[in-house]
């Protein structure tokens, strides 16, 4: 009797699970064909040989602003604050490898990676220096590094709630056990709809696809070759001035720690000219206060 009741409980879980993974796959498929079909491409494709990345250059002026997004995002996420951004430059805005509109790219999706891809969309298209790198989460920290990899024309940092890792690792700071494995249902299952549900609600229905769900964890499963790649480069370009916007968002649990790491991220630059923000915000401070970040950005602009 015990045997049969424990098979007949196995069966039903069984199909609880078929269930789920039936309806999260429609759930995700159906979002994929949404977002494909309302957000269609709007700039160019640049091929960097072995894909095509998606791309767009506007406005006039003396720099260039560089966008560089958090993990997961596309171009998408600069929308608040680009039309402003090229009344007062050139704006280069891109969707790395396997996000957005832009193709797959090259495996590990680390750092190192990620800038080579990035320094060859910029020379392929003939985008202009100098460069002023605006990066976001893990896209300040693809900033930091692409400035001591290729310091040539880079005029400065501009970091909004940037990831730091580099010193974060210093405290000793490991993933979980259930962050390692939702980064491994990233990697494998986006297509099942589970991750989709795993994930807050994005800042943009892009970063909902199962592309980018799967290179959010691509991305993030290369931490640690990441930050070895770093590392190689940790004592260089340290002179370069630095703006660094931290969200000040007392509800979040970690906050206070994070504000500890920020700071010890901007504590490596020295330059005169740098400065850190507390702002009360969310994660991104470019959506939720983009006013407060075109203030910080013209007042680093001028002093540069």
């Amino acid at each position: 009797m015990v045997k049969k009741l424990i098979k007949w409980i196995f069966k039903i879980i069984g199909v609880l699970i078929a269930i789920i993974l039936i309806y999260g796959t429609i759930k995700q498929y159906n979002c994929d064909s949404k977002v494909e079909k309302e957000y269609q491409a709007t700039g160019s494709f640049s091929d960097i040989g072995q894909n095509q990345v998606h791309y767009k250059y506007i406005g006039e002026g003396e720099v260039t602003f560089v966008l560089i997004s958090g993990l997961g995002e596309s171009m998408f996420t600069w929308s608040s604050i680009a039309d402003e951004l090229a009344a007062r430059g050139r704006v280069f805005m891109y969707d790395r490898s396997g996000l957005g509109h832009s193709e797959v790219g090259i495996k590990p999706r680390s750092v190192d990676n990620c800038a080579i891809e990035l320094n060859t969309v910029l020379e392929r298209e003939n985008i202009k220096g100098p460069y002023v790198l605006v990066g976001h989460s893990a896209g300040g920290f693809i900033a930091r590094y692409y400035a001591k990899k290729y310091p040539e024309n880079i005029l400065g940092l501009f970091l909004i709630d940037p990831y730091q890792g580099d010193v974060s690792k210093t405290d000793n700071a490991q993933p979980s056990s259930s962050y390692k494995m939702m980064n491994w249902t990233f990697r494998n299952m986006s297509w099942s709809g589970i991750p989709f549900y795993l994930l807050p609600k994005p800042p943009h229905p892009t970063y909902k696809t199962s592309k980018a769900i799967k290179t959010y964890g691509l991305e993030a499963n290369a931490e640690n070759i990441s930050l070895e790649q770093f590392a190689k480069f940790n004592n260089r370009g340290n002179e370069l001035p630095l703006y660094l916007l931290k969200s000040d968002n007392k509800k979040a649990k970690l906050n206070e720690i994070q504000n500890k790491w920020s700071k010890a991220v901007f504590d490596k630059y020295n330059n005169e000219k740098n400065k850190y923000y507390l702002i009360e915000s969310g994660h991104h401070i470019h959506i939720d206060k983009p006013e407060k970040v075109l203030n910080a950005l013209d007042e680093f602009v001028s002093k540069l």
